[in-house]
Protein backbone atom coordinates (compact mmCIF):
# COMPACT_ATOMS: atom_id res chain seq x y z
CA UNK A 1 0.00 0.00 0.00
CA UNK A 2 1.15 3.29 -0.66
CA UNK A 3 0.23 6.99 -0.46
CA UNK A 4 1.37 10.45 -1.54
CA UNK A 5 1.63 13.32 0.82
CA UNK A 6 3.05 17.15 1.01
CA UNK A 7 5.30 18.23 3.59
CA UNK A 8 4.08 22.14 5.31
CA UNK A 9 6.08 24.95 5.61
CA UNK A 10 6.10 23.78 9.37
CA UNK A 11 7.16 20.49 8.53
CA UNK A 12 3.33 18.62 9.04
CA UNK A 13 2.96 15.48 6.41
CA UNK A 14 -0.96 14.37 6.10
CA UNK A 15 -0.90 10.46 6.31
CA UNK A 16 -2.94 9.08 3.56
CA UNK A 17 -6.70 7.92 4.95
CA UNK A 18 -5.66 4.93 3.31
CA UNK A 19 -2.75 4.17 5.37
CA UNK A 20 -4.15 5.62 8.72
CA UNK A 21 -7.71 2.93 7.82
CA UNK A 22 -4.89 -0.02 7.50
CA UNK A 23 -3.01 0.76 10.47
CA UNK A 24 -6.12 1.80 12.51
CA UNK A 25 -4.77 5.42 13.27
CA UNK A 26 -6.37 7.70 14.32
CA UNK A 27 -6.26 10.72 17.10
CA UNK A 28 -4.70 11.13 19.63
CA UNK A 29 -2.85 7.91 18.61
CA UNK A 30 0.93 8.38 18.54
CA UNK A 31 3.64 6.75 16.22
CA UNK A 32 7.72 6.28 16.54
CA UNK A 33 9.72 7.44 13.13
CA UNK A 34 13.00 5.46 12.49
CA UNK A 35 15.86 6.54 10.28
CA UNK A 36 16.63 3.57 8.03
CA UNK A 37 19.53 4.88 5.31
CA UNK A 38 17.78 7.43 3.69
CA UNK A 39 13.84 5.95 4.60
CA UNK A 40 11.84 7.19 7.31
CA UNK A 41 9.99 4.16 9.15
CA UNK A 42 6.98 5.37 10.45
CA UNK A 43 4.71 2.75 12.60
CA UNK A 44 1.79 3.15 16.11
CA UNK A 45 3.86 3.91 19.19
CA UNK A 46 2.85 1.21 21.55
CA UNK A 47 0.53 2.86 24.54
CA UNK A 48 1.74 2.35 28.24
CA UNK A 49 -1.93 -0.09 28.17
CA UNK A 50 -0.83 -1.85 25.04
CA UNK A 51 2.46 -2.31 26.61
CA UNK A 52 1.95 -3.87 30.09
CA UNK A 53 2.53 -7.29 30.84
CA UNK A 54 4.98 -7.61 28.10
CA UNK A 55 7.72 -8.48 30.31
CA UNK A 56 7.26 -11.02 33.10
CA UNK A 57 8.97 -10.46 36.22
CA UNK A 58 9.22 -11.97 40.15
CA UNK A 59 11.00 -8.78 40.94
CA UNK A 60 8.71 -5.57 42.82
CA UNK A 61 9.74 -2.60 41.70
CA UNK A 62 9.29 0.84 44.05
CA UNK A 63 7.87 4.17 42.41
CA UNK A 64 11.46 5.59 43.05
CA UNK A 65 12.92 2.46 40.79
CA UNK A 66 10.53 3.45 37.99
CA UNK A 67 10.99 7.19 38.16
CA UNK A 68 15.34 6.52 38.43
CA UNK A 69 14.61 4.12 35.29
CA UNK A 70 12.51 6.84 33.30
CA UNK A 71 15.39 9.36 34.17
CA UNK A 72 17.83 7.49 32.81
CA UNK A 73 16.13 6.93 30.14
CA UNK A 74 15.51 10.13 28.78
CA UNK A 75 19.16 11.00 29.57
CA UNK A 76 20.58 8.25 27.53
CA UNK A 77 17.93 9.38 24.85
CA UNK A 78 19.64 13.02 24.79
CA UNK A 79 22.80 11.78 25.12
CA UNK A 80 22.43 10.04 21.76
CA UNK A 81 20.83 13.03 20.01
CA UNK A 82 23.82 15.33 21.30
CA UNK A 83 26.63 12.80 20.06
CA UNK A 84 28.43 13.85 17.51
CA UNK A 85 27.97 10.55 15.62
CA UNK A 86 24.65 11.90 15.02
CA UNK A 87 25.43 15.11 13.36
Amino acid sequence: MNGLSTITQKGQVVIPISLRKALKLSPPRRVSFELKGNAIIMKPALSINEAFGMFKTTKRASQADYDKAVEEGVVEKFQKKLSPKNS
